[in-house]
C-alpha cells in the first residue's frame, strides 16, 4: 500500500469521528467534489472489506471541512491554489495567472452570468474595499480597472473562481496521470 493511502479506522481515530460521522462527512465530499477520488475499497484475504482514505483527503478535512477559523469557500479556495501549485511544480509547468481587463459596467452581468442587481450590490462592495477609485469612464462609458475585476471574480464570486480552480486541478492531475503511464 503507498503511503498516500490511510485507512479509514486511522483517519477516524485522528479527527475523534465515529463511523456514522465519517460516513456522513465522506457522502458530503463525494457530493462535493465529483472529479477528486478520495476513498479506495480494497478486499481482504479473509473477504472483509477495508476503506483506504487519500492523504489529500485528509488534508483537506484538516485545512478546510474542520477549518472553524476563516469562511469555507477561502478554506477551499485557498486548499485549492495550494494544490495548484504543487502540481504546477511536479509537472515544471509556468504558474498560471489570470489575465483580467477592464470591463464595461454594461458587460459585467454576461461575464459574471449574474443579474445587473447582483453586480451593483459587488461594485458597492467592491468600492468600500478599495481607498481610490476603481472605476473610470472611457469615452463616456464607465468601467471597471481590471483589479476591481479580480478582486470581484475572486472575493465576490467565489463559487465561480472555485469551480475554475476545481478544473484546473482537475486537468493538472490528468496531465500527471498521463506522464505516469508514458514512463512506463
Amino acid at each position: 500500500m503507498s503511503e498516500e493511502w490511510i485507512e479509514r479506522k486511522v483517519v477516524q481515530e485522528i479527527f475523534s469521528l465515529t463511523t456514522k460521522q465519517f460516513g456522513r462527512v465522506m457522502r458530503n465530499i463525494k457530493r462535493r467534489h465529483e472529479h477528486d477520488y478520495y476513498s479506495w475499497i480494497k478486499k481482504d484475504k479473509d473477504k472483509k472489506t477495508k476503506i483506504y482514505v487519500n492523504q489529500e483527503c485528509v488534508d483537506w478535512l484538516k485545512e478546510v471541512y474542520f477549518n472553524k477559523e476563516d469562511h469555507y469557500l477561502t478554506s477551499e479556495i485557498r486548499f485549492y491554489k495550494k494544490k495548484i501549485f504543487d502540481l504546477e511544480n511536479e509537472l515544471a509547468i509556468d504558474h498560471k495567472r489570470n489575465k483580467y481587463e477592464s470591463f464595461s459596467l454594461r458587460f459585467l452581468p454576461y461575464l459574471f452570468g449574474k443579474s445587473v442587481n447582483a453586480i451593483h450590490v459587488a461594485l458597492h462592495r467592491m468600492k468600500k474595499v478599495f481607498p481610490y477609485p476603481i472605476t473610470f469612464e472611457d469615452d463616456g462609458v464607465i468601467c471597471v480597472k481590471e483589479e476591481g475585476i479580480r478582486w470581484l471574480y475572486e472575493n465576490y464570486f467565489k463559487r465561480d473562481y472555485l469551480k475554475e480552480l476545481e478544473e484546473y486541478k482537475w486537468e493538472l492531475e490528468i496531465r500527471k496521470n498521463n506522464m505516469k503511464f508514458k514512463t512506463h
